[in-house]
């Protein structure tokens, strides 16, 4: 695919071809065929040399001829340096280009892809970026150019002052829509460069940048430049390393309603990048395309990609191979897309089978080395449940790792719940907090605004994208419980959704889960000073949860267990029941 991308679409009949003849041209008379055809071709609106390798005094003779049209707008000369040295291209560059900083010529393309030429060949490119004939720039391809993290930031300053001089020219303002520059080793410092002109630029609609061993840092910077083109129909960063960045990435993907293409195969999102880049897509109208291969993702994840896109008819590719999930895995993902016309075309070849275990560990050294919840921690969880004793304690107003438990009859604590608590305390959950958690729903009946919400836009609506949405999400969460109004089927449907639409990071997860576990009355609520708050709708809250537990973090299932397992015991038959079976149910 990326060998694709150096090249150029026929895309107008007035374009001389001298593609792939071969022409080594060392002096003037080598080019003097080329040169007489580009004199006598008219209108002349692209020229394509690919396939061919000049010096300087070839190109200086090109230039000539070229400058004699001022129509000219493509330039697509990739692969045309072929066995030269990497001195020789600036100035070869320079003499191609020079007539046109004058002619009144308009570019609208360049392509100079599989020109091996490193930074120094950006140098060579910058006076004619610099200059009105770029004003009009639309496309630019640069792709296995080899130009080093120095050549990205060199690159990115040109297009900036580029965009600088366009406005100060007070006619056309620089407004690049595709850029391509795949496998240049353009690194984070390169990425980050680009970025910034990106976001200065904000005209992009095509953005491809695989194999550019881009980190999570300059992914990051990437991402924020996305929010400032809104515009963008394809995104392409196949073959680099986005771990950590995925929420970030998919919070930004969320807000790219035109988005066509997305192409993060290879780039080791792993399950969590899977799952949130699955409900950032869920509510996009015009992804057509869809690349998640080679990721290291398990089934869970593999699901969710496969539930947020069932129903979307735009949806023609997606590509889920190589990923880690098994073979009931694969069928498992075949049964949620079977009425998508694709599904039969989906390879699962390079399948690398289920390892749970392998998964944990990875996923937790990305996403958070000191807090997330590693195998020792599942050790813990299941010696917790192995030894549960017969008579659970209650929680107390003994403060333990930020908790407060109830008062127990026993004296000291049994090894269940000493595991809890040092469970909890890798979380470091604070929940002094300024939200106020009232048992009461804040939605009136008479006025119920809740039964809208069933729309996964209008839910998007009312938790908006901000600092806040985390906490608008569990209190939603309250509303549901608390209202009678709404059957169940409602109420699980539109937590679903409100679940979806978050972006869950390390920081907002252990957000999403201290506020969850204050709603559900299993920790203090520091701001209302109550050991417990008051929970009466247990039966709809489990049946809630048994609902949405598929779409729930991790995090939250593995505490949500623990929490069920040391509460205190039910006096109604049937909350014991609805509780059992949510246990069964988030343990799988």
């Amino acid at each position: 695919m990326t060998d694709s991308l150096s090249k150029s679409l026929k895309s107008t009949e007035h374009e001389l071809s001298w593609a792939n003849r071969g022409l080594k041209g060392n002096t003037a008379a080598d080019v003097k065929e080329l040169c007489t055809a580009i004199e006598k071709f008219k209108p002349l609106k692209a020229l394509r040399l690919e396939g061919n390798t000049i010096n300087e005094e070839a190109a200086t003779a090109i230039g000539k001829a070229l400058a004699k049209h001022s129509e000219i707008e493509r330039l697509i000369w990739n692969d045309l340096f072929t066995t030269r040295l990497k001195t020789e291209v600036p100035p070869s560059l320079i003499k191609l280009t020079q007539g046109l900083l004058t002619n009144g010529s308009h570019i609208v393309e360049i392509n100079l892809s599989d020109n091996a030429f490193g930074p120094i060949g950006v140098k060579g490119l910058e006076t004619f970026l610099l200059s009105s004939a770029c004003y009009t720039l639309e496309e630019l391809r640069l792709n296995n150019c080899g130009m080093g993290s120095m050549g990205g930031k060199l690159l990115a300053e040109a297009l900036i002052a580029c965009h600088k001089n366009s406005i100060a020219a007070g006619g056309k303002q620089f407004a690049l829509k595709q850029f391509i520059a795949g496998r240049n080793r353009l690194e984070i410092e390169g990425s980050q460069a680009l970025a910034k002109a990106f976001e200065i630029i904000g005209t992009l609609e095509v953005i491809r940048m695989p194999q550019n061993g881009i980190r999570p840092p300059g992914i990051e910077a990437l991402t924020t430049a996305f929010l400032h083109n809104r515009n963008l129909r394809i995104i392409d960063l196949n073959d680099n390393t986005i771990t950590t960045a995925a929420p970030k990435l998919a919070s930004a993907i969320e807000k790219l309603p035109k988005l066509e293409i997305l192409n993060l195969e290879s780039s080791l999102i792993r399950t969590r990048g899977a799952v949130a880049v699955a409900r950032a897509i869920v509510s996009h109208k015009n992804l057509q395309e869809l690349y998640l291969g080679c990721n290291d993702m398990h089934i869970d994840g593999g699901l969710e990609v496969a539930r947020s896109v069932k129903n979307m008819p735009s949806l023609k590719v997606l590509d889920l191979n190589g990923n880690c999930f098994g073979l009931d895995g694969i069928e498992e993902v075949r049964q949620v897309l079977e009425n998508k016309p694709f599904v039969d075309q989906m390879a699962f070849s390079d399948d690398e089978g289920s390892d749970e275990e392998e998964e944990e560990e990875e996923e937790e050294n990305d996403y958070d080395d000191e807090q997330e919840i590693d195998e020792d921690d599942d050790e813990e969880y299941q010696e917790a449940e192995e030894e549960q004793p017969e008579e659970i304690p209650a929680f107390s107003t003994k403060q333990s790792n930020g908790f407060h438990f109830a008062a127990s009859s026993s004296a000291n604590p049994p090894e269940g719940v000493s595991g809890l608590s040092n469970m909890m305390a890798k979380f470091d959950f604070n929940v002094n907090s300024t939200f106020n958690f009232g048992s009461q729903s804040t939605i009136e009946a008479k006025d119920n605004k809740l039964s809208t919400l069933i729309s996964i836009d209008k839910v998007k609506e009312y938790l908006k994208n901000d600092e806040q949405s985390i906490e608008r999400a569990v209190k939603l969460l309250e509303d549901l419980w608390n209202d009678n109004t709404l059957a169940q089927k409602q109420s699980s449907s539109i937590a679903e959704n409100a679940l979806k639409v978050l972006t869950f990071s390390t920081s907002n997860e252990r957000n999403f889960n201290e506020r969850l576990l204050v709603a559900l009355g299993f920790i203090k609520d520091e701001q209302t000073g109550r050991l417990r708050r008051p929970v009466n709708q247990y039966s709809k809250i489990y049946q809630t949860l048994i609902d949405i537990h598929q779409i729930l973090p991790k995090s939250t299932r593995n505490l949500l267990s623990i929490f069920l397992q040391n509460a205190a015991r039910d006096q109604n038959p049937g909350i014991t029941e609805m509780k059992q079976k949510l246990l069964k149910t988030i343990k799988g």
